[in-house]
C-alpha cells in the first residue's frame, strides 16, 4: 500500500502554496513521446499521486479528460478548490487500485510520487488500465540552484528513480527546468511542504521541526549576507526536472 503522508489540511495548503508549477516543456515532451507510437486521439489521462493538482492541470490542453488521484483527502480537497480546468477532476484513491476500466487511458503520470507506491501492484494496475501502446511517466524535481551558489535540496535521488524504472525505461530526459523568483521565507515554506519534514515533525514534535526550519533559514541568510528580512529577501530558484518515460509493448 502507498505510504500516507500529506494528510493534514494545513500541510496540503502548504504543498499547494509552495510547490512550483511544472514547466510546459515537460508536458510537451511527454505528449511528443506518446504520439511517436500512438496514433489515436488523446482522450483520457490520469495523474497518480497528484497532490494539490499542479501536475494534473497542465495535462488539460492535451486530453479530453484528465483525472488527478491522491490517497490523501486533504490533498484532493485542495486540488478541487484550486482547479480551473473544466475537463479536469480529482478523486481520492490509492495508486494500487485505480478507479478506471480496462484499456481506458492513454497516459498515466506520477510526479514526484511513485517512490511512495507499492510498485509491483501499481505496475499491474498501469498495465490493466492503459491502452496499447502502453506508457507511463515519472517526473521529479531534482535540485534547486540559487544564484551562483548551488544549494542541494534533494529528497529522492535520480539514481534511485533510475533503478525503480530499469525494467521499463526507454528515455531519460534531464533538460527541463523552471526559474522562480521567490523569497527566503517562501523557500523555507517550500521545505516545510516536504514529506520528509512532515514525517520528522510527526516523530519529533513541532518545536524540533521549527528549529530545523529556523536553522535552515538562518544559514541561507548568513550565506547571502544581507540586511533585509527573510520575507523581503528575494532569490532566484531553479527547479530542475527529469523525465523517465517508457512504454509497454503492444503484445507483451
Amino acid at each position: 500500500m502507498a505510504n500516507r503522508f500529506f494528510e493534514g489540511a494545513a500541510h496540503a495548503a502548504a504543498y499547494a502554496k509552495f510547490r512550483p508549477q511544472t514547466p510546459a516543456s515537460v508536458v510537451d515532451r511527454i505528449c511528443s513521446f506518446l504520439k511517436e507510437k500512438y496514433e489515436g486521439s488523446l482522450r483520457a489521462a490520469a495523474d497518480v499521486g497528484c497532490g494539490s493538482g499542479q501536475s494534473t492541470q497542465i495535462l488539460s490542453p492535451h486530453f479530453t479528460s484528465v483525472t488527478g488521484l491522491d490517497v490523501s483527502p486533504a490533498q484532493t480537497s485542495e486540488a478541487i478548490k484550486l482547479n480551473t480546468k473544466p475537463n479536469v477532476s480529482f478523486v481520492t484513491s490509492s495508486a494500487e487500485k485505480l478507479p478506471f476500466s480496462n484499456n481506458s487511458l492513454q497516459l498515466i503520470t506520477a510526479s514526484q510520487a511513485c517512490h511512495w507506491f507499492d510498485l509491483p501492484v501499481f505496475y499491474k494496475e498501469v498495465d490493466r488500465v492503459l491502452v496499447p501502446v502502453k506508457m507511463y511517466i515519472s517526473e521529479l524535481n531534482g535540485y534547486i540552484h540559487q544564484g551562483s551558489k548551488e544549494v542541494y535540496l534533494e529528497q529522492y535521488g535520480a539514481d534511485k528513480y533510475k533503478l525503480i524504472y530499469d525494467d521499463v525505461l526507454e528515455i531519460r530526459d534531464d533538460t527541463h527546468f523552471v526559474d522562480k523568483t521567490t523569497t527566503v521565507a517562501e523557500l523555507t515554506g517550500y521545505i516545510s511542504s516536504w514529506s520528509g519534514f512532515q514525517n520528522f515533525e510527526s516523530k519529533c514534535g513541532s518545536a524540533a521541526a521549527q528549529n530545523i526550519l529556523e536553522d535552515f533559514q538562518n544559514r541561507i541568510m548568513s550565506t547571502l549576507n544581507v540586511a533585509t528580512s527573510p520575507e523581503d529577501t528575494q532569490i532566484c530558484l531553479r527547479f530542475k526536472y527529469f523525465l523517465l518515460m517508457g512504454r509497454k509493448p503492444l503484445d507483451p
